[in-house]
């Protein structure tokens, strides 16, 4: 028998979204405040550097999102019985090990890549890269932590720290760039702030690392962790790549001039997050007890959605008004560029939606749907958007329309694991 409405709304989980849905605004606000102080303080030819790096720094963040996601699963799974404590605790000290090495490893990498992706990107030098590039091991080792937080439900914890970090990043910035370190000065604030958010996440999970026992290898399967990769990267392309575009195919000023355009957009994004941190675990949970989970999809896509239309009515109103009300009168009106860049990241809210839902269920193949519309997307803007803006924003939304229909499509069927215990899904 269903819970009576009143009950569901009532419950420890509908809480848990208020809370941590309240903590992701607020840090999207915050986070949204810095380019705001970026895009006022710093000249456009500046920010526009900054919008540009911090579009790589986006991508690689949900990248690694995909560790996030892999380490929330299994310890989701691994959450049950009477052994569950010493299972998790084992997987959560395999996985801090498994992060610090990797990630030292990547921000090498990253160093290295520096000069030749600023050419590539044509910003005057590397500096702005290697601001970005401290920020990679602190992506490994932050997202498994937050993984390991969402896996044990440990939303307050998980609600705290952002918040905490995205405060502390928002003041970076403004110190930096008044002191006189420009765009670099803007985009080294957010692995300072990175830094303390790992040490606060580290304090949270440490009760259910104490735990000994249960020596055994957690078994995480290999293609489950790929196609999380593969989901995340293509989402992350596909609401960056439009950035990385202009940056590379238009001259300085018009890349200057739509930096603005990539801020406002995002704000379409921000409610999205929360509710696929929430959604996700107790997704996996009810797959793995063999329950009809497509209650939960349906709230998380309306209540991802409704926000972001309604911008997007707003910002195709009044576009140039907007603009030089937050980021003063020294940048061009977008006109209807902006209305409809923030249609595009409406969609892709869906998109992030379907995508949490299809890996909680382990429908693998929305993976690969997100790197075909990638493909797509990057095809349509490379034939009809190189020397016009609303052109291309228009194929950013219908790449947005189309992977929310193919989540429909693929995703939307009862989910097939039902009964299976969540020992056997950790294994598997």
């Amino acid at each position: 028998m269903k819970p009576p409405r009143h009950h569901l709304l009532r419950s420890n989980g509908a809480r848990q979204s208020l809370v941590l849905g309240a903590a992701m605004i607020t840090s999207g606000a915050l986070d949204y405040a810095v380019n705001v102080v970026a895009g006022r303080r710093l000249d456009p030819l500046d920010f526009g550097v900054f919008v540009s790096v911090m579009a790589v720094l986006q991508v690689l963040t949900l990248a690694a999102i995909a560790i996030r996601m892999v380490v929330a699963f299994y310890t989701a799974s691994m959450s049950v019985g009477p052994s569950a404590p010493a299972r998790v605790a084992r997987f959560l000290r395999q996985v801090e090990a498994w992060a610090w090495r990797y990630g030292a490893i990547s921000t090498t990498l990253m160093a290295l890549a520096a000069p030749p992706l600023a050419r590539w990107l044509r910003l005057p030098g590397p500096s702005a890269l290697w601001a970005a590039s401290s920020m990679v091991l602190l992506l490994y080792v932050r997202e498994a932590a937050f993984g390991g937080l969402q896996g044990v439900e440990s939303f307050l914890a998980l609600s705290v720290v952002q918040v905490v970090q995205a405060a502390l990043r928002l003041a970076a910035c403004a110190v930096l760039i008044g002191i006189g370190w420009g765009a670099v000065g803007a985009i080294l604030a957010q692995p300072l702030a990175a830094a303390v958010c790992v040490a606060l996440s580290a304090a949270a999970l440490r009760p259910h690392l104490g735990r000994r026992g249960d020596p055994g290898d957690p078994g995480v399967s290999w293609h489950y962790s790929f196609s999380t990769l593969l989901a995340l990267m293509a989402f992350g392309m596909l609401t960056n790549v439009d950035a990385l575009f202009v940056r590379r195919f238009f001259d300085v000023r018009t890349a200057a001039d739509y930096a603005p355009v990539v801020t406002l957009a995002k704000v379409a994004l921000f409610l999205s997050w929360a509710i696929g941190l929430v959604l996700f675990p107790k997704v996996a949970r009810r797959t793995a007890a063999g329950e009809d989970t497509r209650v939960l999809l349906v709230a998380g896509l309306a209540a991802a959605l409704s926000p972001g239309l309604a911008l997007s009515a707003l910002y195709l109103a009044f576009p140039g008004a907007l603009v030089k009300v937050m980021f003063t009168g020294a940048y061009a009106d977008p006109g209807v560029v902006l209305g409809l860049a923030s249609l595009a990241a409406t969609l892709y809210a869906g998109l992030h939606i379907w995508l949490n839902y299809a890996l909680s269920t382990e429908r693998k193949s929305y993976a690969y749907v997100l790197a075909g519309v990638l493909v797509w997307q990057v095809a349509g803007m490379w034939l009809l958007g190189r020397g016009d803006l609303v052109h291309m924003t228009l194929v950013m939304v219908s790449g947005g329309v189309i992977g929310n229909v193919a989540g429909a499509v693929t995703t939307w069927p009862r989910a097939r694991v039902a009964g299976t215990s969540a020992l056997q899904l950790a294994r598997r």
